[in-house]
């Protein structure tokens, strides 16, 4: 395993780069990017679950916990560059392009400006728009990032994980609240910035200027980015195929990452 940083646009992004085989014709790595409170590290049972030796890059975007927080605006837009001069950086011509949640929007951008890196894009419970409740969930994340860390992470519970999970996982989830709680207030500034990029999004126009091949997964139980969003993903993508997995909520990579993995599998093979 490879790790450590890469100064790509005048900051440095924590990256791992992981396994020895490309996936199917192309023989290309996966690409695995974050939703907007992970990190590296929450990909690791998802890799395990993945053939063994399968090449994977993983890395933290602009703002996110081990790689560099600038001072705002973020976009999408940039994400997706600072993705290409990784790739760069790394010798990796292409990818297949995995995101999960706003990791999956940065995907698209990114499968819209360097189609020619993209060797197939997997989209799990992503959107290309917004509505007026997804709208009003990452407003209330940003006014609680600003005030109080356990607060904020009780807000986004609710809306990132199934019923079935949090009855399930108490531990787990209570280790994390203290995870988060230590968490400085340059991470708490950075995830704002990260939100407010979200909040610009609008990529449903241009979907149909994506060329590789295009899988999009959601959760049946996601409530923060439903089917409906996913629905016209596929709607305007040529080609795309859209799964749904049972019984997961919106952090479906973490809920159940062996499926997850499958699906993966199955979609770039």
């Amino acid at each position: 395993m490879a790790s450590g940083f890469v100064a790509v646009n005048g900051i440095k992004l924590a990256y791992e780069l992981s396994g020895t085989r490309g996936v199917g014709s192309a023989d290309a790595p996966l690409v695995l990017l974050n939703g907007i409170a992970m990190s590296i590290s929450h990909w690791k049972l998802l890799i395990a679950a993945l053939p063994e030796g399968t090449r994977c890059l993983c890395h933290d975007f602009r703002g996110q916990t081990l790689s560099e927080k600038p001072a705002g605006p973020y976009s999408l837009a940039m994400h997706a560059d600072d993705l290409a001069a990784l790739m760069d950086a790394l010798h990796i011509e292409r990818g297949h392009i995995v995101g999960t949640s706003y990791g999956s929007e940065v995907a698209m951008e990114f499968a819209i400006r360097y189609p020619e890196r993209c060797a197939s894009l997997v989209v799990i419970d992503g959107v290309s728009e917004l509505d007026p409740v997804l709208d009003a969930a990452v407003v209330s994340w940003m006014e609680t990032a600003r005030t109080d860390a356990r607060l904020f992470y009780k807000t986004m519970l609710p809306w990132t994980y199934s019923s079935g999970y949090i009855a399930a996982q108490k531990a787990i989830l209570a280790a994390r609240e203290e995870a988060v709680a230590k968490l400085p207030p340059e991470w708490f500034r950075a995830f704002v910035e990260l939100c407010k990029a979200f909040l610009n999004i609008d990529i449903t126009p241009r979907l149909g200027a994506i060329a590789c091949p295009t899988t999009v997964l959601v959760g049946e139980k996601d409530i923060l980015k439903h089917k409906g969003f996913s629905e016209i993903i596929a709607r305007n993508i040529p080609g795309a195929m859209l799964h749904v997995i049972p019984d997961a909520g919106h952090a479906v990579v973490i809920e159940q990452p062996a499926v997850v993995a499958e699906e993966i599998w199955q979609a770039v093979s």
